[in-house]
């Protein structure tokens, strides 16, 4: 028997928020009540396509033994025979539901997934639509392993459910798209901090970090005899090699700077500055390595500043139209210190505030005079 004061309780608690939220939580806190309430699950999935450079779609599998575990799949997912060979195209593009009583030898030939539920021993499959208020649609699937499959009783919860759920699925979706879209485009933190309303003029804070200025040597040249098009393939080949070392050392890359970048290693609480220029030093060895080993290596190479100090990281603009940056002297300085490592023909430099950390020795190789700044500045290639 299936205890509907508990059913409606829980869609109750589905149509308030789910509160306290994430949606982890919620497809634990779904899947276990339900199972309370009599319906023999014996795992449902969540399919939900996403806007994401590298991500087309996830899944949120929740098990008894196991609660809730992610998978997501890449952007070719929706020509791979894992999505078109199974019941998803269908429910999301048609709104329908599909049903397969398992233990029916005629209906296992029309899906994948069928075949690979028998052998783990589940007698039903349901996958129903969760249509959003602009009719974006995204799916879930119930299974189960009871030698009887559903009831029409526990079909009926399922449709009791779907709305509300796909509400709840909604609202997820839009924050996770919306961090994902402005993670892309302005970095992880600053993503981060504008998600959390620092999204007025002047917003932002006081931050220490090491400095990464790069450009691609050779790419000027290349510039007057490509296409467009060839362009901005070749910059995607080289930014694949060059950017992941940022990442794996901590580093945020704030700006793409046409032919280069522009990134932070912050340093305070829990990193030193020792650690964070050693850090986007490392970063800067393992991307000339990377980049040289490359076929586009062949083409470009690497150039690149590094300094440190206190800058403001933050939101500025004019009306409707606004930049989360880094703005301050140091940040004017690395870029100097960078079109003098050009001057100067050395491939990687760094200021004073930085060589004593670097990750190899450093020597002096000039003093060259930084527009904005009085005197001689020393530049060091390491």
């Amino acid at each position: 028997m299936i205890d509907t004061v508990a059913i409606e309780e829980l869609v109750d608690w589905m149509i308030d928020g789910a509160r306290p939220g994430g949606m982890t939580r919620t497809l634990d806190v779904i899947g276990r009540r339900l199972v309370g309430a009599g319906l023999p699950i014996g795992r449902f999935a969540l399919f939900v396509g996403t806007l994401h450079p590298n991500i087309a779609g996830r899944r949120l599998l929740w098990t008894p033994e196991g609660g809730v575990a992610m998978s997501e799949g890449g952007i070719d997912l929706y020509s791979r025979d894992e999505y078109v060979k199974n019941p998803l195209p269908v429910v999301t593009s048609k709104q329908v539901t599909i049903r397969r009583r398992l233990t029916n030898p005629n209906m296992l030939s029309d899906y994948l997934i069928l075949r690979e539920l028998v052998a783990e021993g589940f007698t039903d499959y349901v996958a129903q639509p969760l249509i959003f208020t602009t009719g974006e649609t995204h799916a879930v699937t119930w299974s189960t392993k009871h030698p009887d499959g559903w009831s029409d009783d526990a079909i009926a919860v399922f449709e009791r459910i779907r709305r509300p759920f796909a509400r709840l699925v909604e609202a997820y979706l839009l924050r996770l798209n919306a961090a994902s879209i402005i993670s892309a485009y302005v970095g992880r933190n600053s993503g981060e901090q504008i998600l959390q309303g620092r999204i007025h003029r002047g917003d932002g804070e006081e931050i220490d970090a090491a400095i990464l200025f790069t450009d691609l040597i050779g790419f000027a040249g290349l510039s007057s005899t490509r296409s467009g098009a060839e362009l901005v393939t070749l910059l995607n080949a080289a930014y694949d090699v060059m950017v992941p070392p940022v990442e794996a050392h901590g580093g945020e890359i704030l700006k793409f700077l046409g032919d280069g970048f522009f990134a932070i290693f912050p340093y305070g609480k829990d990193i030193s500055l020792a650690g964070a220029v050693k850090a986007a030093s490392e970063t800067v060895m393992e991307g000339e390595k990377a980049l040289a080993e490359a076929e586009v290596g062949k083409m470009v190479g690497f150039r690149s500043a590094i300094h440190a100090g206190r800058f403001l990281y933050g939101n500025i603009g004019g009306a409707n139209r606004l930049d989360f940056t880094a703005i301050g002297q140091p940040v004017n300085y690395a870029a100097r210190l960078l079109a003098a490592a050009s001057e100067l023909d050395q491939p990687r430099v760094a200021s004073a505030a930085a060589l004593e950390h670097l990750c190899l020795p450093p020597r002096l190789v000039a003093e060259a005079a930084f527009k904005g700044f009085e005197g001689l500045q020393p530049v060091y290639a390491y």
